[in-house]
């Protein structure tokens, strides 16, 4: 037993050679990037090994730091698929269904018989089933409980299996038990089949690592592909949630020609490399309560593996490789964005919370660029601001009046305030200057803070100014203090060199134009700001510099 013990550590110590995540320290180079999860988890999930037949998968789990632990090789097989261990459906098109559908070929059945003996080494449960099959039974490898298993044949039910138990023990002349149908358990089957190759139900997430011997393997997973591996989590039992383990190297390349064109400056993609790693290491634990630590989407940023990726692309990934945006000793959270229309913005006037390498900063170089975001503007009627502010659940009944009540010393929209009819002058600051207005149902889309807000509105001046609000003028007493003002705009009077008059009033449409630049929230750097300026010639390490105050580009200890 020592000796089999001994043979199988050294296969997983070969194992680990070829398919092991690297790391510079415990974890803290391989990323979990969360692909399909919550409402998209799934009841199946299919990968395939691009690289080909005869390569396949190793089959496992990974441990504490990240590191990917061999149980069982499939060389056999290039595309397989991974399935809960519930009755599954799959019909022509190799579509899975958990509830029976109209027409189906195949189903994977959920029960199978268990061998009583369990095994500490994979050569001899192979032995185990290799006897199985020699009795014309079919049998499958499996680990469970921390110990190797055999499984034999599919059963709907668990009634159905018991009527099989006896037999298969008479003509084995072994003990089985009955087992399936675990709210743990992951069946790893043929693509299209319901041949399986291997069943894990170890009380954890299982794990997928496709083989190669040269490069790096890359793995279809839902028209995208990945390098690393894969992790598959029933989450409460029932669908499959799946996760990309990664090295944040490789991360990068799957986001730089996703956030950015792939065909851009050198320079620019370097840029990018550098912020989405240095964005996803202040990721790590984000999701952490849904078993990774950043997800794909906009909500942290966008990654769909090697599809976009360019010679182009990888080479800037590679030129940065251990490479970080570091302020005060460390990893600085490098917030982007589009484009900031002309100047980015202090992060705590947009977010709340202070950052001194988050500093607003001229953006002079976009006038260099095409950018799509030069210039855009709306005009919006009174009535549909009503409309979109109910549709937000604010409350009000009818607007009279829309502007922006207060500017950054950047000339970014801070604050914007609404007057309603029926509930008076309301406010709204931060990020929600930015979205406030923004809106699917009214295809109305305020792209970044750098705005104006006019009116052709019929409105109430004094002298040339146009006042939005009663409560946006003061007067001074006898005393020179400043007093507010209150009552109707028709009991107000205006006293000048010219003597007494009435406030006076304009006349128009009614309708709010929004003129602006720019996309994106204005904070850290501006994706085609940093284009004009690799363009002009400025190197990556000083676009950092000027987008991020006070930071260096480095390593960390």
């Amino acid at each position: 037993m020592k000796k089999n013990m001994l043979k199988t550590l050294f296969t997983a110590l070969l194992i680990s050679i070829i398919c092991i995540l690297p790391a510079k320290a415990a974890g803290s180079d391989v990323l979990k990037v969360g692909l399909y999860y919550s409402s998209n988890a799934l009841p199946a999930a299919n990968l395939q090994n691009v690289t080909g037949i005869g390569y396949g998968y190793e089959v496992g789990y990974f441990d504490a730091d990240r590191q990917f632990v061999s149980l069982y090789g499939i060389t056999d097989h290039n595309k397989i698929t991974m399935v809960k261990d519930k009755l599954i459906y799959i019909d022509s098109s190799n579509t899975y269904y958990d509830v029976k559908p109209s027409s189906f070929t195949t189903m994977i059945a959920p029960y199978h018989l268990q061998l009583n003996t369990q095994f500490e080494t994979k050569e001899e449960m192979d032995e185990a089933i290799t006897l199985l099959k020699d009795h014309g039974l079919t049998a499958f490898p499996a680990f469970a409980d921390g110990m190797y298993a055999v499984r034999s044949g599919q059963y709907e039910t668990h009634a159905k299996a018991e009527e099989a138990l006896l037999e298969v023990a008479e003509i084995t002349g072994l003990e089985f038990s009955v087992c399936g149908y675990s709210n743990t358990c992951y069946t790893v089957t043929v693509t299209g089949t319901n041949t399986i190759l291997f069943e894990y139900d170890n009380g954890g997430p299982l794990a997928i690592m496709p083989i190669y011997e040269e490069g790096k393997a890359q793995t279809w997973f839902k028209g995208y592909k990945y390098y690393g591996g894969f992790e598959y989590n029933r989450v409460n039992g029932n669908d499959i949630s799946v996760i990309n383990y990664v090295t944040e190297d490789d991360y990068a390349k799957g986001v730089v020609p996703y956030e950015v064109n792939p065909t851009w400056h050198e320079e620019v993609l370097k840029v990018q490399a550098l912020c989405a790693k240095s964005y996803a290491q202040n990721c790590i634990g984000k999701h952490k309560s849904q078993g990774f630590d950043i997800c794909n989407t906009t909500h942290c940023q966008v990654y769909h593996g090697t599809n976009q990726a360019t010679a182009k692309s990888d080479a800037a990934c590679d030129a940065v490789s251990g490479q970080y945006v570091i302020y005060d000793g460390k990893i600085a959270n490098t917030f982007f964005h589009a484009s900031s229309g002309g100047h980015t913005e202090d992060v705590e006037n947009i977010w709340g919370t202070k950052h001194d390498y988050l500093r607003g900063v001229p953006d002079d170089y976009l006038k260099y660029t095409n950018s799509p975001y030069e210039n855009w503007s709306y005009r919006l009627s009174l009535d549909k601001i009503t409309k979109i502010l109910k549709s937000k659940g604010y409350s009000v009944t009818n607007i009279t009046d829309f502007y922006v009540s207060k500017y950054s010393k950047y000339g970014n929209v801070l604050q914007l305030a609404f007057v309603d009819e029926t509930y008076g002058r309301k406010t709204v600051s931060g990020d929600t200057a930015r979205t406030l207005l923004n809106s699917s149902t009214y295809d109305v889309t305020i792209y970044s803070h750098r705005y104006t807000v006019t009116s052709d509105s019929a409105g109430v001046y004094i002298g040339n100014r146009q006042v939005r609000s009663i409560s946006d003028i003061f007067a001074i007493g006898a005393d020179f203090i400043k007093k507010a003002i209150t009552g109707n705009w028709n009991d107000i009077k205006v006293l000048s060199k010219n003597g007494v008059s009435t406030i006076s009033t304009g006349s128009g449409s009614s309708d709010i134009i929004i003129q602006g630049s720019g996309s994106g929230h204005n904070i850290g750097m501006s994706q085609w700001g940093a284009r004009g300026m690799a363009e002009n010639g400025i190197n990556y390490i000083d676009i950092i510099k000027h987008y991020f105050t006070g930071v260096e580009v480095g390593n960390v200890d």
